[in-house]
């Protein structure tokens, strides 16, 4: 008995097309997306938390801290500072 090969050849571009292929980006599951959200809604309700102490303080301090000229403006713009109700 007589082996037979038999071989087959394909030009060497379709295995790079098939490699450049436009990959779809993965989407996230449920779970990262629902942390993600919630991680967003705790930073949200901590700016909107510290926003009024921050427009208290001077602005030289402000400065001192990193805040450039346009930050305080828009600080003190918003109205940032918490009312006082004297009983």
């Amino acid at each position: 008995m007589r082996a037979i090969m038999a071989t087959t050849t394909t030009p060497a571009s379709f295995a790079a097309d098939t490699v450049r292929g436009e990959a779809t980006p993965a989407k996230q599951g449920f779970f990262a997306r629902f942390f993600e959200s919630l991680i967003q809604a705790r930073i949200q309700r901590a700016e909107r938390e510290i926003q009024p102490y921050l427009a208290k303080m001077s602005d030289d301090r402000l400065k001192d801290l990193g805040f450039t000229s346009s930050d305080i403006e828009k600080l003190r713009e918003r109205h940032y500072v918490q009312a006082v109700y004297w009983s």
